[in-house]
C-alpha cells in the first residue's frame, strides 16, 4: 500500500438544514432516563408558547416524575422484561420471595462508558448479583423501549409515519468518539435509522433550552433576575450537573444570536452518584461491609427503602441547615444489625450530624468547583453560570458553588432537571443554533515529503519511485483549540506518482489519524492515535504517472467521516471510522 503526497491547500463548506415534522429525544442519563417530542407546529411558536411533550412516570407509591430510573430488567432466559420503576419494583419483589438468581437487573449502567478506557462491541457489564451480561443488548433494549414507549405517544397525539421522526441522543460532552459510536450503534439496533439519527451533547442541549426561555425567567442565587443572558457578545458557562457526569461547556452569543462555544467541553465523574457512594461509604462503616453487601443483595425491598429516604434528605438539604438529620431506617435493617438502639435518636431513625451529612458532597463539590475555577482563570469576561440537570437541583450544591464565585451570577434555571432532554428537541429542528466548537483534537492524514538531511529523522527515509521520501508525516487538516463551525467540511488536496511498473497497480491508502497535540509532527508520535484507513483500489489498466486526490473530512456529524477522490476514476471512497474494534 502506497502514501500519498502533499500538494495544494483547504476550505471549508457547511451541510444544509432539513426540515423535520416531528424531533423526538432521548435522554439516556445515569441514574435517571426519559424523552420528550414536539411537533413542527409547536416549534414554530413563540417560545413562551411552545409546547414540549413528555411521558409522566410513576411508582407504587403514585410518585410522578419526567424520567425513571435507569434499571433494565432481563428474565432468566436473557430476555427484556421492564425498564425503570417497574424493573425496580420487580426486582425487589423477587429477591424478597428468593427467586431472583437466574434474573439480571442492571442499574446505572452508563457510566460503564465512560470507565471504560478500551471500549468493544462484545464488552460485558455486571448486573446486580456480579453475572456478567452483553453490555450491547442491555443498552440497545432500553433505548427500544423508550423508543416504543415515545411512538406509541406520539401516535395517541397526532398520528405519523416513523419517517416523519428525526431523533436526537444525548450524551455527555466529555464522552469519547468510541463511547458515542457504542450509543449510536445501540440506537440503531434498537430500530432507529441512522439517517434520521443525531447526537446531542448534554451542555449544550442544555443550553439551547435556556436560550429559549423568555428574557427575565432566569433569577440568580441572590433572588435577582438576569436579564439579556443570550444578548449578542454575552458569554456564559453551563455546567450540566447529572448523575454520572458534571460537564462544562463556555459560550459566547455572536450576532446572529448563534452561541460559539469559546472553551472546549470538559468535566469529569462528579455526579450525584457520587454522593450516593459516599453515603454507601458511611452505611458500610456504621453497619459493617459484609452485613451490608449481604443485606442489600437479599433485602432489595428494604434497601430501596432506605436509598429512597437518603434521597429525599439529600433533596431537603440546604446550606443554611443547621440541624442533625434524621434519616429513617428500614424495621429489618434494624432488627438484622448489630445497631445499638443507643445509636437511634428515635425507636427507627438514625442521626447523622449535620457537618458529616454534609461532607457526603464535599468530592462531587470540590471537584466542580475547582474545574470551574481553572476555566474562569482563562475566561475572566464569563460573568454568567447556569447550572443545570437533576445535581443542579440540590440547593444545597448550587449555594456552595455561588459562595465560591461570589462575583459571578450563578443561575438554576426553572425544570433544570429536564433542561437537556427539552432542549435536545430544539436543538433537533436548529441544529446550527451551535455555530462553532472548538476542536478538541488535531486530525489529519500520514504522507510523506522529501526527505531533508538533518531535519527529518534518518529511520523514516525511504526511496519511493525512485525519490528520496520521508515517510510517516502527520499532515494537519484540523488543529487542536480552533474553531471548527458545526457540520463543517475540510478538504485538502493531495498527489502521488507512479513512475515505477511495481507502484501502476498498487492500491493507495490514506491512513487518519487523530492527536492531543497542536503540533504533531510525525504519525509515530506518543499523541497520535491511528482512527482509521481509506483504501484506493487501481484502475484496470493501471495509475498514469500523476494522480491527484481530494480529501474531505467531515465535522459536527453523527459519525465522523473522512471522504477521498482522485482525478484518475473519479471514484469516491469514503470511510466511517470504527472506534470499536
Amino acid at each position: 500500500m502506497a502514501d500519498v503526497d502533499m500538494h495544494g491547500g483547504n476550505h471549508l463548506d457547511s451541510v444544509p438544514h432539513q426540515d423535520k415534522k416531528i424531533v423526538a429525544a432521548i435522554d439516556f442519563g445515569t441514574t435517571y432516563s426519559g424523552y420528550a417530542f414536539t411537533f413542527r407546529t409547536e416549534f414554530d411558536k413563540s417560545d413562551g408558547a411552545r409546547q414540549i411533550f413528555t411521558n409522566r412516570w410513576s411508582n407504587s407509591g403514585s410518585l410522578l416524575s419526567a424520567k425513571a430510573p435507569t434499571t433494565a430488567l432481563f428474565d432468566p432466559e436473557y430476555k427484556f422484561h421492564s425498564f425503570g420503576y417497574e424493573a425496580e419494583e420487580k426486582y425487589a419483589e423477587l429477591v424478597d420471595t428468593k427467586q431472583y438468581k437466574d434474573w439480571h437487573c442492571f442499574r446505572r449502567f452508563k457510566m460503564q462508558l465512560h470507565n471504560t478506557v478500551r471500549l468493544k462491541r462484545e464488552m460485558e457489564i455486571k448486573d446486580e448479583t456480579g453475572q456478567t451480561f452483553c453490555a450491547k443488548q442491555v443498552f440497545t433494549e432500553s433505548i427500544r423501549y423508550l423508543r416504543d414507549k415515545l411512538l406509541k405517544e406520539i401516535e395517541t397525539r397526532n398520528p405519523m409515519k416513523i419517517i416523519d421522526i428525526h431523533w436526537v441522543l444525548t450524551v455527555p460532552a466529555i464522552w469519547t468518539e468510541p463511547a458515542k459510536q457504542f450509543m449510536h450503534e445501540a440506537a440503531i439496533e434498537a430500530g432507529i435509522p441512522p439517517e434520521a439519527q443525531q447526537i446531542a451533547l448534554e451542555p449544550e442541549a442544555a443550553a439551547v433550552y435556556c436560550r429559549s426561555l423568555q428574557d427575565g425567567t432566569l433569577v440568580d442565587s441572590k433572588y435577582q433576575k438576569v436579564t439579556g443572558a443570550f444578548r449578542s457578545g454575552r458569554s456564559y458557562m453551563i455546567v450540566d450537573m447529572g448523575g454520572g457526569t458534571v460537564d462544562m461547556v463556555v459560550h459566547k452569543v455572536a450576532e446572529d444570536g448563534r452561541l460559539v462555544e469559546i472553551w472546549q467541553a470538559s468535566g469529569g465523574p462528579w455526579g450525584g452518584v457520587t454522593v450516593d457512594q459516599t453515603f454507601y461509604d458511611f452505611v458500610v462503616k456504621t453497619f459493617g461491609k459484609e452485613f451490608i453487601e449481604k443485606f442489600r443483595n437479599e433485602r432489595a425491598k428494604e434497601w430501596m427503602k432506605l436509598e429512597i429516604e437518603f434521597e429525599t434528605q439529600k433533596r431537603k438539604l440546604k446550606f443554611d441547615t443547621n440541624y442533625d438529620i434524621k434519616l429513617e431506617l428500614p424495621a429489618r435493617l434494624i432488627a438484622e444489625s448489630n445497631l445499638e438502639v443507643a445509636d437511634l435518636t428515635s425507636y427507627n431513625k438514625l442521626g447523622i450530624e449535620n457537618d458529616e451529612f454534609k461532607k457526603f458532597f464535599q468530592p462531587s463539590t470540590e471537584d466542580t468547583v475547582a474545574h470551574i475555577k481553572s476555566i474562569l482563570t482563562e475566561l475572566s469576561e464569563v460573568d454568567l453560570i447556569l447550572l443545570v440537570g437533576g445535581f443542579a437541583t440540590s440547593k444545597y450544591v448550587s449555594r456552595v458553588i455561588a459562595d465560591a464565585f461570589p462575583d459571578k451570577r450563578v443561575v438554576v434555571p426553572l425544570q433544570a432537571e429536564v433542561a437537556v432532554m427539552y432542549g435536545a428537541v430544539l436543538f433537533g429542528f436548529e441544529p446550527l443554533v451551535i455555530s462553532s466548537r472548538v476542536c478538541r483534537h488535531t486530525y489529519g492524514i500520514r504522507m510523506q515529503s522529501k526527505f531533508i538531511e538533518g531535519h527529518h529523522p534518518p529511520e523514516y527515509k525511504a526511496v519511493v519511485d525512485g525519490e528520496t521520501m520521508c515517510r510517516n508525516i502527520f499532515s494537519v487538516l484540523a488543529t487542536k483549540g480552533e474553531m471548527m463551525e458545526m457540520m463543517a467540511t475540510r478538504s485538502e488536496t493531495y498527489s502521488s506518482t507512479h513512475r515505477e511498473e511495481s507502484r501502476r497497480f498498487s492500491r493507495m491508502g490514506c491512513d487518519v489519524y487523530a492527536s492531543t497535540s497542536t503540533s504533531p509532527r510525525y504519525t509515530t508520535d506518543e499523541s497520535c492515535v491511528r482512527l482509521g484507513c481509506i483504501n484506493i483500489e487501481p484502475p484496470a489498466n493501471g495509475w498514469p504517472e500523476n494522480v491527484n486526490y481530494n480529501l474531505k473530512m467531515f465535522f459536527g456529524q453523527t459519525e465522523f467521516k473522512v471522504t477521498m477522490k482522485n482525478d484518475v476514476t473519479e471514484l469516491e471512497c469514503s470511510s466511517s471510522f470504527d472506534f470499536l474494534g
